[in-house]
């Protein structure tokens, strides 16, 4: 699962040996900091995902809620444009809004099929 919030941009995944344990993954550190402490980031140099975290996922379901409950924006986008820790990426997620968008409208007039 990928989530764009106006804490960063994150991979969350199963870890491959334990069930109940998610890897949530980011390219960029500060996007696991503004989430988690510094104390629990992982750092793989060479990995896709260069920083991660394990977690329960209990314990990631909660941090969600949480910050699906403390959503106060009507606009993604603006709120990036406004944030002092998470603007650099607003270019990039103009971009991925016009790739969905696009996408969007081939199926709508029959450009592509799923």
């Amino acid at each position: 699962m990928w989530i764009a919030s106006t804490n960063g941009f994150i991979s969350i995944v199963q870890h491959w040996d334990k069930p109940d344990t998610l890897l949530v993954r980011a390219r960029v550190r500060k996007d696991l900091l503004s989430i988690f402490s510094e104390l629990r980031i992982i750092e793989i140099p060479n990995a896709d995902y260069r920083f991660r975290v394990l977690v329960s996922k209990n314990e990631f379901a909660e941090l969600m809620f949480n910050q699906v409950m403390g959503i106060d924006y009507p606009n993604f986008k603006n709120r990036i444009a406004t944030s002092d820790s998470q603007k650099d990426k607003l270019d990039i997620y103009h971009q991925i809004w016009s790739i969905m968008f696009n996408y969007a409208k081939r199926l709508r007039y029959g450009k592509s099929q799923l």
